[in-house]
């Protein structure tokens, strides 16, 4: 089955499609800045999967309003007339609950009454040191078959996680004494994965919130445009860099326009010289600068709209893009021609949600689906763990990781170090997706086989046939299909066909 991968993208990458209209106004880059930026190294195209972790204070009221947003919701929410305006993600609780009349506002008044946001900082902090356990999470990680773990080191709220020496200007003590990104670092390189950074780049709602009533315009606005949360952003990230030489730099919502970026990119790169970029580095607070003209907010939701528009069937690159292009809680219709990365969470939201159940996330064979997919199609999957505020992964999330892991310790070779092949998928029988290394083409038949089963020929020369996990008995091509023997029966979400190459 061709797994129906829902479209609906959060507002970080609609504004990420926007950005491209004010590139120019981003402090300048070389274009041979540029051009490293995109060139990705080898070990990320090789590592497929890595593990997203949103985690704060956000993490101890653990709430967000509503469903899982459906394919094209949030574009409607964002661009159209939807009655719908909250977003169902719990790491935008301090930005929902300034909304008087929002679920969430309710929610924080017959739960905390006046409490302020600031108040979760010390709970957060108290119930990491009481139960938090590095190691256990980088076990988990590990044992899933990640490759590489990406820490929200800073989300929009602006609280950090670790102890930083650059002081934020308006809010005392707005982050936590206890290194947990240099904890977690150690543990994941400690089991050979890699480690990366994600920084809120874009918004810092300690600098500025606006909360007016239309959201697009709002996010684009509470985007600070000045030098103060400029340098504050480009010291925070040579901070990160000097302290942890994250293997991969992931910004989000877009970079401060007077930030430094080429001479930040400059330094990173001569710092980690295998390390990688994301693509969210517009600049972001020109929009905002722009949503403050009267009347040019549906402008820019007509240009939202259009760009959006059959957003997945895009395979043209934008050559002023940095690093390699992100999407969110989506895919591509084909294989594009540009490294990517793709970025959901188990469930609806990316921190952890207390109201959310095992009906809400990702099954195991959904998730080895999701990752079969991607692969075939030049992209890796991050896939994001919300852990509660005791830094505790649920186990709602726990057992489609374990799943996955327990795929890839048969699977693996068809995943690490592949490429995609001529096409992604099959032309004519039941369905597969194709991988491909310098010995070997993969035939990965999605869903269960019974001890005899039948695939397309792949068209192409080869010198034996496998089936991992299974031995071949025989195997029989009659107008183009193969009949494949094995000695048992097995089991979805997928089984791999070997054809070795000559």
């Amino acid at each position: 089955m061709q797994p129906d991968w829902p479209m609906s993208l959060r507002p970080s990458l609609i504004l990420g499609t926007l950005l491209c209209l004010i590139a120019a106004c981003s402090d300048p880059v070389s274009e041979e800045t540029l051009n490293r930026s995109r060139a990705t190294p080898q070990w990320f195209d090789d590592a497929k999967l890595g593990i997203f972790i949103h985690w704060g204070p956000a993490s101890v009221p653990a709430f967000a309003f509503g469903p899982p947003l459906q394919p094209g919701e949030l574009e409607e929410i964002m661009f159209g007339n939807s009655e719908r305006k909250e977003m169902p993600y719990s790491e935008w609780y301090l930005n929902a609950m300034a909304y008087p009349d929002s679920q969430t506002s309710r929610h924080h008044t017959e739960t905390y009454g006046d409490a302020p946001y600031t108040s979760f900082k010390p709970v957060f902090e108290e119930h990491v040191n009481q139960q938090w356990d590095p190691d256990a999470w980088a076990d988990l990680f590990y044992h899933s078959g990640a490759k590489y773990v990406v820490l929200v080191t800073k989300h929009h709220d602006g609280y950090t996680l670790w102890p930083s020496e650059v002081t934020n200007p308006n809010r005392d003590n707005w982050g936590s004494e206890r290194d947990m990104v240099g904890e977690l670092a150690t543990a994941v390189r400690a089991r050979g994965m890699r480690f990366g950074t994600y920084y809120s780049t874009g918004l810092d709602w300690s600098f500025q919130m606006v909360n007016e009533g239309d959201r697009i315009r709002d996010i684009m606005m509470s985007a600070p445009s000045d030098q103060v949360y400029a340098d504050y952003t480009y010291d925070h990230m040579v901070e990160l860099i000097d302290r942890y030489h994250p293997d991969i730099l992931w910004a989000d919502i877009g970079y401060p326009s007077k930030g430094r970026q080429g001479e930040l990119f400059e330094y990173y790169f001569s710092e980690v010289p295998e390390g990688t970029v994301n693509d969210r580095w517009g600049a972001v607070d020109a929009l905002g600068e722009i949503a403050r003209i009267p009347g040019v907010t549906w402008v820019l939701k007509t240009l939202g709209r259009m760009m959006m528009s059959n957003q997945s069937a895009n395979m043209e690159d934008d050559p002023a893009r940095f690093g390699y292009k992100t999407a969110e809680y989506d895919s591509f219709a084909d294989i594009p021609p540009f490294k990517w990365e793709t970025t959901r969470g188990l469930g609806g939201s990316f921190a952890y949600n207390s109201s959310e159940t095992v009906a809400d996330m990702l099954s195991s064979n959904e998730l080895i689906d999701y990752l079969i997919d991607t692969v075939s199609k030049n992209g890796n999957v991050l896939i994001n763990v919300g852990p509660d505020s005791f830094g505790q992964i649920p186990i709602i999330q726990q057992a489609p990781l374990l799943g996955l892991g327990d795929w890839m310790a048969v699977n693996s070779e068809a995943i690490y170090a592949t490429r995609p092949w001529t096409r992604f998928h099959n032309e004519r029988g039941r369905e597969l997706r194709y991988t491909r290394n310098d010995t070997a083409l993969y035939a990965i038949v999605m869903g269960d086989v019974d001890a005899s089963f039948t695939i397309e020929e792949p068209g192409t020369s080869y010198s034996s046939i496998e089936v991992l996990g299974a031995k071949v008995i025989s195997t029989n091509s009659t107008d183009g299909i193969l009949t494949i023997d094995i000695d048992k029966p097995m089991a979805a979400p997928a089984v791999v066909v070997r054809f070795d190459l000559p």
